[in-house]
């Protein structure tokens, strides 16, 4: 009998690229409805508010409310990550970020329905926050827990390489349906389809994860009876642990979240309305940057599995505090010299430098996040590492760096400053995140890329 279940428990094993490909599918959607109502926020303003002016900011503001709401998911779906099991916890957001990606795109508009057309865009956009919130720190941990210790980098580079896949995959689908027909008709139901779209893709991601068995490490855990009965109390109340957490969270999770902000979303906005070139111009330079720039996540991750998680991400933020302003500056420079106030068409070598200005500005973002996942995991024990990763990023990724978008474009419009700076203003907030990331990760923040993963299982 015991020679029989020694034989059956290898196959309740997962091969290790069976745990990426699923792993990285589910994420990869998960990133993609995210980003949807950000790409869309004008189409969404028009249809959701009442036409007496611009609610381009009311929008963002409910848009960043998934972000907002992220650290309380955090802690949702730690707790059964940690109790229960890591797979049945990024089962449960894969569901969730799927059914509210679907029901933004059956919502009536404001003609309709009136401040329920907001209100339920709210709702299902504070669903989406919670279901991310237990999708990357789930699937980066599954995968870690899977990968032999000098390739955790490497392994978990390729969940962090979802962020502009899905981005890459949302722009493709928004620009192809957006081309497909009239600005008209792209305004009035043509904005629906991409999250339609959504639902095939998360129904195929299910069934792929839910023939995945649990991981070895809590796995072993489990079975030497030393899971955690209350993670969210044992995140905070373990010795060092609050440390740790706000270490994470200002040492690199908030400045890298407000970096891929700023190169991903900040600057789409920014070519749209400061810059004003055409919206077609504007997708196609950054899904081409996107599409460029997204070998190099999982890139420095793999590196960092050799120089070690801290001088990837140090060198990242350095990178990105110089980069922030002056891809900015330049933006204005190549793409509106003569300071038009209307949105105008540029040369395809301008097109060009601006997708080389773009590109420099979002390699130094996947500096910043490409050892990211790896350098969260390790700083945490088993029992409380969904729990507590879980927190720090979605209150650093979430929180903090999630309300870049609306908080550059608030400053904007809320300070009086010279023409000159105007256009800059916003950085302001990017920036002092980075400035202050710098500072924690140099000087208070371990290298952990050696760590045992199961040294405190023991």
């Amino acid at each position: 009998m015991n020679t029989n279940t020694t034989e059956i428990q290898p196959q309740k094993k997962n091969d290790i690229l069976t745990v990426i490909i699923a792993s990285s599918a589910g994420t990869l959607i998960e990133w993609y409805d995210m980003f949807l109502a950000i790409i869309m926020a004008s189409t969404l303003s028009v249809n959701f508010f009442q036409a007496d002016g611009s609610h381009f900011l009311e929008t963002l503001a409910v848009v960043a409310s998934s972000f907002m709401i992220r650290p309380i998911g955090s802690l949702l779906f730690g707790s059964i990550g940690d109790r229960v099991g890591r797979k049945y916890s990024f089962l449960l957001s894969l569901i969730i970020m799927g059914a509210s990606t679907f029901l933004i795109g059956c919502i009536p508009n404001f003609a309709t329905i009136g401040w329920a057309a907001p209100i339920l865009l709210l709702v299902f956009r504070l669903l989406q926050g919670l279901a991310i919130s237990g999708e990357y720190a789930g699937a980066v941990i599954y995968v870690a827990e899977h990968a032999p210790k000098e390739k955790r980098g490497f392994y978990t580079g390729f969940i962090q390489a979802t962020v502009p896949i899905g981005l890459l995959i949302c722009l493709l689908v928004v620009y192809i349906v957006r081309s497909s027909m009239s600005a008209e008709d792209f305004v009035s139901y043509g904005w629906r389809i991409p999250f339609l779209l959504s639902s095939v893709l998360v129904i195929l991601s299910y069934f792929a994860r839910k023939k995945l068995h649990e991981s070895p490490v809590f796995e072993e855990l489990k079975s030497k009876g030393k899971t955690s009965k209350s993670p969210i109390k044992d995140a905070f109340k373990a010795k060092g642990n609050i440390a740790l957490i706000f270490k994470a969270i200002f040492g690199g999770n908030a400045a890298q979240s407000t970096v891929m902000q700023t190169s991903l979303f900040v600057t789409l906005f920014f070519l749209q309305r400061t810059v004003l070139l055409p919206e077609t111009t504007v997708l196609l330079i950054t899904t081409i940057v996107t599409f460029c720039s997204a070998y190099f996540y999982q890139y420095f991750g793999a590196i960092s599995d050799r120089l070690g998680r801290k001088p990837v991400l140090l060198g990242g933020l350095i990178a990105s505090l110089i980069l922030i302003p002056l891809s900015f500056y330049l933006f204005i420079q190549i793409g509106n010299p003569d300071g038009l106030n209307e949105i105008h068409e540029i040369s395809t070598t301008a097109t060009m430098q601006l997708i080389g200005v773009s590109f420099m500005l979002s390699v130094a973002g996947a500096a910043t996040y490409g050892p990211l996942g790896a350098f969260m995991l390790e700083l945490f024990p088993t029992k409380i590492r969904y729990t507590s990763m879980g927190f720090a990023q979605n209150t650093g990724n979430g929180l903090v760096g999630g309300a870049t978008t609306f908080v550059t474009e608030l400053i904007k419009s809320s300070f009086v400053v010279s023409a000159v700076m105007a256009p800059y203003i916003g950085l302001i907030y990017p920036v002092g995140i980075v400035v202050i990331a710098i500072i924690v990760n140099a000087f208070f923040v371990p290298e952990t890329y050696k760590r045992d993963l199961t040294e405190d299982i023991e």
